[in-house]
């Protein structure tokens, strides 16, 4: 989504630019100073909104979750009709279309400079363990902690993403279809 710089929104056009240039090279070649370029702006422009990159990312980060949350809870809702199961599901795809749609968004999220715990990632996190507590109460989930239980869901389909990313998708099927 291209995002034009308007007086007022450049906070937005920094994050928006800040994606491009992960996606092209990688976030550990992220500038303030080049976002502030590419976005018409002084190269010091950025750091009125950020004081510096880790902020920046942390902001990315947010913006990324906030998608991301919104993607579970569309898969989770869009399915409201159906089984446990096929809701579960369609989140788990839900995760891994972001993961390899928003692959920028998801390094900044999770990747070695990342710093989760925002608003936006306790609210996918939330979204989750509410799917969780949903199967509890309908006998598809045994009782107990629903946050470990959301834990230990998030760890496989994020380890999932990530093998999808890293290898080739042929040979994550491979291994989900046959095991180990």
């Amino acid at each position: 989504m291209e995002v034009k710089y308007h007086h007022g929104n450049l906070r937005e056009v920094l994050i928006a630019e800040g994606v491009k240039i992960i996606e092209e090279k990688g976030v550990n070649s992220l500038t303030l100073r080049e976002i502030g370029e590419r976005a018409g702006v002084s190269r010091t422009a950025p750091y009125r909104h950020f004081a510096d990159k880790a902020e920046f990312l942390d902001a990315i980060s947010e913006a990324g979750f906030t998608e991301f949350a919104d993607a579970l809870e569309a898969a989770r809702d869009s399915n409201v009709k159906e089984r446990f199961g096929v809701r579960l599901h369609a989140m788990g795809v839900a995760y891994l279309k972001f993961a390899g749609e928003r692959r920028a968004y998801y390094q900044a999220m999770f990747g070695e400079c990342s710093r989760p715990g925002g608003p936006a990632a306790q609210r996918a996190f939330a979204v989750l363990e509410g799917m969780i507590k949903s199967g509890q109460t309908s006998g598809d989930i045994r009782p107990g902690d629903a946050a470990i239980r959301a834990k230990v869901v998030w760890a496989l389909v994020h380890g999932i993403a990530t093998l999808r990313l890293d290898l080739d998708f042929k040979i994550v099927s491979d291994i989900l279809r046959t095991g180990l």
